[in-house]
């Protein structure tokens, strides 16, 4: 009879148990199609908020007619300091290409106008933004991966071309110090930033480089330049042997960069690499009078194994 009467409540409890294990289905179905909206809603926020810190235009290449959105962030009561500032250039990965000058406000930008960079010293950073469908350097095509390159089949974009006269113009009209020139970018940043390196390398007092692409034939143009460049030993997109191979022709020329691999880093590595120490170590670096010198101040990172 127990057993009847306890069949029988669970044959009642079994349709609100199956009822209630379905909510708990589609609950979880809903979260992980909401989460790219979240996703999405989240990072125009983030790059909305940068945006209110920083001045906005458009550039126009007075040789190419390359048109290029950006965004230079000018510290709080520069205006009015008779100091000459330094500048660094941020060159953004491919979810930043467009033309909305949004886009290229993403976590390298949040990190240099943060305390880790700022709190240094007052920094100024231009964004700009390349096209839809454009690259930094011109791959023939948009899917991964990408790769080391030679320049004489794949010659200087025109948005490096535009990106360095836009550079030339601001530091110009907000007087930034010609000396403190940095440059840095991650992805298909840190691909345009070896390829502007190699082109412009008068311009820069010093760079860092976050899984980029290069042509290693082009090494001994920077060999005076200090470079700090770092790649995740485990990411698909740039693969790890770019920078492994771009850090051998450097030892050949006995260049002053120095490579770190980070050992099972994947494609994103900007935590590791924008900390205090390597801001500090790029501030202190200056370019000399000279074309294509620069002064090197500070420690370099070890150019041994992977850690």
């Amino acid at each position: 009879m127990i057993d009847h009467v306890v069949s029988k409540s669970l044959s009642k409890k079994l349709p609100l148990l199956a009822v209630s294990a379905a909510l708990a289905v589609a609950a979880a179905a809903c979260l992980v199609a909401f989460k790219p909206v979240i996703h999405k809603i989240e990072k125009t926020s983030r790059q909305r908020s940068l945006a209110s810190r920083m001045v906005a235009g458009v550039f126009t290449d007075p040789v190419s007619g390359n048109v290029m959105p950006w965004r230079l962030y000018v510290p709080p009561g520069a205006g009015g300091s008779p100091k000459r500032l330094p500048i660094i250039l941020v060159l953004h990965g491919g979810p930043g290409r467009g033309d909305d000058n949004l886009g290229q406000l993403d976590e390298s930008v949040q990190y240099l106008l943060s305390d880790t960079l700022q709190g240094i010293e007052p920094v100024m950073v231009l964004a700009p933004q390349a096209g839809i469908r454009t690259h930094w350097v011109n791959y023939p095509s948009f899917d991964p991966p990408f790769t080391n390159f030679d320049q004489r089949v794949i010659p200087e974009s025109e948005n490096i071309k535009t990106a360095i006269d836009l550079l030339r113009d601001v530091s110009r009209k907000y007087h930034a110090d010609p000396s403190r020139i940095y440059l840095t970018g991650m992805s298909m940043g840190g691909e345009g930033s070896w390829d502007a390196l190699t082109y412009y390398p008068h311009l820069f007092a010093a760079a860092l480089i976050l899984n980029g692409a290069g042509d290693p034939r082009a090494m001994d143009r920077v060999r005076k330049l200090p470079i700090r460049f770092f790649h995740g030993s485990a990411d698909t997109t740039t693969p790890v042997a770019n920078s492994r191979e771009l850090a051998a022709s450097l030892r050949k020329v006995g260049a002053l960069a120095r490579y770190k691999e980070l050992r099972g880093a994947g494609h994103d590595i900007r935590a590791q690499v924008y900390t205090r120490e390597n801001f500090e170590w790029l501030l202190q670096q200056r370019r000399s009078a000279g074309p294509g010198l620069s002064i090197h101040r500070g420690p370099n990172i070890s150019s041994g194994p992977p850690s």
